[in-house]
């Protein structure tokens, strides 16, 4: 039987993800009565930033990157990363912004230029240099740096979340080579097991506790089953995958070997994670920060014990598809 390449297995998920999103740019398209021009900009300008999102993600197709990548090369794939998929969204909309375009290129050179100027010696350690990468991350999200930049039809805030994907893994593998990254798009027995066991270890915590803490009430809303696996897709490739290569293949990973301790590094991850909380209503929201470092413990397990991220943003996913299917924000 012949092997599959990596490249054949990318090229095949990004096809069977963009007939999916084809149909959900159809209904956006109808919904807002959109020019063909205008939705073809926004549909390829996606299936670009997902394209170099998910290409990392595929090991054999990652080393004929890397190979072609040398040098100054490196810096100027990035720039590409930046600059191209949002021509195409400006071509296609009209929605051209020259503050856009300088926010984007500023965000990728400067997380590469972070490591190229002051290259890692101890690449296992966290450095002086990973946590200037962390805060301007940090900072980027927290100040909405990505707002306003993919308004066509609405705020696309989506295409933000996937350019930093794209950005963040590029750099962590490609320029800044943080070892057990864990970004493959791998889905083992294992992985499977691992989300599957630690989703049911935090349920059995945090359903409980939130609604004794009346942090969430019980309020389904169930759409069909189509609807809440477009919901579970979208929130993994959305929401979940960047949290997770940020706290746990990047800062989990590598404070870990710096502290000497998986616990302890899973631990502070875990507390780091939550915090990122309390900025949810009503401010400050230390019932959402508790029950999200639970949460960020057991992503931890999950991508820990699995053995790579799939594990972790599946868990996550699913836990937050079901918060969104059937509960919803308890008393205030």
């Amino acid at each position: 039987m012949q092997r599959v390449s990596g490249a054949q297995r990318f090229t095949s998920t990004l096809a069977f993800l963009g007939i999916v999103f084809a149909f959900v740019a159809y209904s956006y398209a109808r919904r807002y009565a959109l020019p063909v021009k205008t939705a073809a900009g926004v549909y390829l300008c996606f299936m670009l930033l997902l394209a170099a999102a998910l290409a990392p993600g595929f090991p054999n197709l990652r080393a004929q990157i890397g190979n072609a990548l040398a040098g100054k090369r490196r810096l100027l794939s990035l720039i590409g990363l930046a600059c191209f998929p949002y021509w195409i969204y400006a071509a296609g909309t009209g929605d051209f912004r020259w503050t856009g375009l300088a926010r984007l290129l500023a965000i990728a050179t400067g997380l590469a230029g972070i490591y190229g100027a002051f290259p890692v010696t101890d690449v296992a350690a966290f450095t002086v240099q990973d946590a200037c990468a962390a805060m301007a991350l940090i900072g980027i999200v927290l100040s909405g740096q990505l707002r306003g930049i993919w308004n066509t039809p609405v705020n696309l805030d989506f295409m933000g979340r996937l350019f930093l994907v794209g950005v963040a893994s590029w750099c962590w593998i490609f320029v800044r080579k943080v070892p057990r990254l864990g970004y493959e798009f791998r889905f083992s027995t294992e992985v499977t097991k691992q989300a599957a066991l630690n989703f049911v270890y935090f349920a059995a915590i945090a359903i409980p506790a939130s609604l004794a803490m009346r942090f969430t009430a019980w309020h389904p809303r169930w759409r069909g089953s189509g609807a809440f696996c477009l919901d579970y897709l979208e929130i993994f490739l959305f929401v979940a995958l960047l949290e997770e290569l940020f706290f746990r293949g990047f800062l989990q990973t590598l404070l870990s070997k710096t502290l000497g301790s998986w616990v302890a590094g899973q631990m502070f991850v875990a507390v780091l994670f939550g915090l990122f909380h309390i900025l949810h209503r009503p401010f400050p929201n230390w019932r959402y920060v508790a029950l999200a470092s639970v949460a960020g413990w057991f992503y931890g397990s999950a991508f820990r014990n699995g053995g790579n991220l799939m594990a972790s943003t599946l868990m996550h996913a699913a836990v937050d598809t079901v918060w969104r299917t059937w509960f919803t924000a308890g008393l205030r």
